[in-house]
């Protein structure tokens, strides 16, 4: 009995050490992490705004060194740690944080609010968004080959692309039915939605979508040609008058003239697309949304919390957000859409800007 009970003393000393060890190791970690993300140029990270905004947009909140301030405190601490690191601050630079809702504070420890993903947790969530959109792909492949073969039916070849990433992947699912749009997610003081930062960009122009009521335009950051978005929400206006019929405006017909958008009398010369209309279009949207959101919600359950993100719907849209790009990829790879010049920065001429637009009529009420 003696023997057996110096036996379990050793083993609960072992165990014992060997968690030691292994807090040690985490907090080493931790540590390494906090000093990669520290001093790393705001520009260098791939940062993504999900939101909606009325006064301030949230990356309006980084002036000064404010972001070395939030990289210090991913892990939180004290203001005694932005000392140790050398990192300036004031209390205004601080409370000014905490107004956009980008950092807490509870007695004086302060935490990072938005989630800064490092070098290494932002690969293991690429890789892990790469198996999942390998295997989400078979299942919705042959409706997006019949998705893209009616695009080009209806006449909307040259925006196909567009119509494939900034409506399918970046509109349609956005509805809360499927995956939650900003305006419905949690309120930050002037902004809602979700704001976060990956430690490096993938290897690919920076893509994106605009909403401008129901006009949709398709960018990236190579993109030459840029119609004001004073101009756009006038046109936008007068679509939302005719649905999606031409438009009688002179003024307005005068201010796009040569963009693409519509001809000389105000006839459309981008696609419109009728949500809720039940058409072949919207059906095989529909359907193929369902299923990318709804694996998205089943894996995002458990996977949120193994990379510390606060919410289950937050999670939901940042693994989406890394699906999207790996879907994007192997759409292109495969050849079954190509990116439009305009998109790569070719000089076309700005009529090709028609080419990354179109509207969105909402046939629910009908």
């Amino acid at each position: 009995m003696k023997t057996n009970r110096l036996i379990t003393s050793i083993l609960c000393a072992a165990t014992a050490i060997v968690a030691i060890a292994q807090q040690q190791m985490s907090d080493s970690i931790k540590t390494q992490e906090t000093d990669a993300l520290v001093g790393r140029p705001y520009k260098l990270f791939d940062t993504s705004a999900f939101c909606s905004y009325s006064n301030f947009h949230p990356s309006q909140y980084l002036t000064d060194n404010n972001w070395d301030i939030l990289c210090a405190f991913v892990y939180p601490g004290t203001v005694a740690k932005l000392d140790s690191l050398g990192i300036p601050y004031c209390k205004s630079q601080l409370r000014l944080l905490e107004v956009g809702d980008l950092l807490s504070s509870n007695n004086g420890v302060y935490a990072t609010s938005m989630n800064i993903f490092g070098k290494s947790e932002t690969a293991a969530i690429r890789k892990e968004s790469k198996e999942f959109a390998d295997s989400i792909f078979l299942s919705i492949e042959p409706e997006i080959t019949q998705l893209i073969s009616d695009f080009v039916k209806a006449g909307y070849a040259r925006q196909t692309y567009s119509l494939v990433f900034s409506y399918l992947l970046d509109n349609y699912i956005w509805d809360d039915k499927r995956l939650a749009s900003p305006i419905s997610c949690e309120e930050h003081g002037t902004w809602s939605g979700s704001y976060w930062a990956m430690y490096e960009s993938r290897p690919h122009d920076k893509i994106g979508t605009n909403g401008y009521g129901p006009v949709i335009q398709n960018w990236t950051d190579n993109l030459g040609y840029w119609l004001s978005s004073g101009k756009l929400l006038s046109f936008a206006q007068e679509v939302r008058k005719t649905q999606g019929s031409r438009i009688e405006n002179k003024d307005v017909i005068d201010a796009i003239a040569g963009w693409g958008l519509t001809d000389e009398k105000g006839n459309i010369l981008i696609p419109v697309l009728h949500r809720n209309s039940n058409d072949n279009i919207d059906y095989l949207c529909r359907s193929i949304t369902d299923k990318l959101s709804d694996a998205v919600k089943k894996y995002c359950s458990a996977w949120h919390t193994g990379h510390n993100i606060h919410s289950e719907r937050v999670g939901q849209i940042i693994f989406y957000h890394e699906v999207m790009w790996d879907l994007l990829d192997m759409l292109e790879s495969k050849g079954m859409i190509t990116m439009p010049a305009i998109l790569k920065g070719e000089e076309v001429g700005k009529q090709h800007f028609g080419d990354i637009c179109f509207i969105v009529v909402d046939d629910s009420g009908k």
